[in-house]
């Protein structure tokens, strides 16, 4: 019961890391400090432990929303890229909340 605790608490801690990173970019951007410091995370030619390590940090907690910020923007841009890059952040919303709605009828079911 630990473990689990343990783990639902890392992976909510890095789903908040991902919405906020998606509400900064949906605000203000890409040319912010706080985009600047996401990018310097990630390494294409990792060298060692510390850089790979860095890259699973950059994946789990900011990744996902920085490199579909960058796409949506690059194939689309301005406010129509803003909107459609909404739209993945509502849509994700959805998922993430029957996923959660399917985990707690399961661990209902297994307490009981």
């Amino acid at each position: 019961m630990i473990l689990y605790a343990s783990v639902m608490f890392l992976l909510s801690i890095c789903l908040a890391f991902q919405y906020v990173t998606a509400f900064m970019f949906l605000m203000f951007g890409r040319n912010t400090p706080y985009a600047r410091f996401v990018e310097k995370f990630y390494e294409h030619q990792p060298k060692d432990w510390y850089d790979k390590f860095m890259n699973f940090f950059y994946i789990m907690n900011y990744g996902v929303a920085h490199r579909g910020y960058v796409k949506v923007m690059e194939k689309h841009g301005g406010i129509k890229g803003k909107l459609r890059y909404a739209g993945f952040v509502f849509l994700v919303t959805i998922i993430l909340i029957i996923i959660a709605n399917i985990l707690t009828i399961i661990e209902i079911r297994l307490m009981s």
